[in-house]
């Protein structure tokens, strides 16, 4: 039990050293800060009218498939941008559809340099080898699940290339098994 707790704080120590938080590793940047949801979809908005789902889907897109905003959090905060006189909502083939007003414009214009960090951030969303370091388990984890879900959406519903990928993931995991197995032995 000793050991282990030594273990333990030493890993502790070198976590902290190394700029990493918690015994999980990186600490995980949120896709978007707080208030950033709102600007972004005024800024969606403002591009076209849209519903509820359509900005749910826009922001997957966005962000090349990492964030995509529950239900649960886009209508409340199509209420609340409702109910501050940003957006009105019409109903257009039994949908709730939103058209920025104009304090929502203002709004945007008075936020813009926000505004374009919001986007900046899901630009590095959508394509994370830009920021990510090559030898990092880590980032090459997220390169892979980036690429499978891009594939795997892109080619719905066309399916036969499923098996092979299939093949290549469970040869892969094969060989990350040898190569662990060569560091121990």
């Amino acid at each position: 039990m000793y050991h282990r707790q030594r273990m333990r704080r030493a890993a502790d120590a070198y976590m902290k050293m190394k700029g990493q938080h918690g015994r999980g590793g990186y600490r995980r940047r949120r896709p978007l800060d707080h208030g950033d949801l709102r600007l972004l979809i005024l800024a969606l908005i403002q591009e076209e009218p849209r519903h509820g789902y359509d900005l749910i889907i826009e922001i997957e897109q966005r962000t090349g498939g990492t964030y995509k905003p529950s239900p649960g959090v886009m209508y409340p905060a199509l209420s609340v941008l409702e109910d501050q006189g940003f957006v009105k909502a019409k109903k257009v083939e039994g949908k709730r559809v939103f058209n920025l007003t104009e304090q929502g414009e203002a709004e945007l214009a008075e936020h813009a340099d926000t505004l374009a960090k919001i986007e900046e951030r899901l630009e590095s969303l959508a394509h994370p080898e830009s920021e990510l370091h090559p030898g990092d388990i880590r980032s090459a984890s997220r390169r892979l699940r980036h690429t499978l879900f891009k594939t795997v959406t892109e080619t719905w519903p066309d399916t036969s290339s499923y098996e092979e990928i299939v093949e290549i993931l469970n040869q892969a995991r094969a060989d990350i098994v040898k190569a662990a197995e060569k560091k121990t032995n």
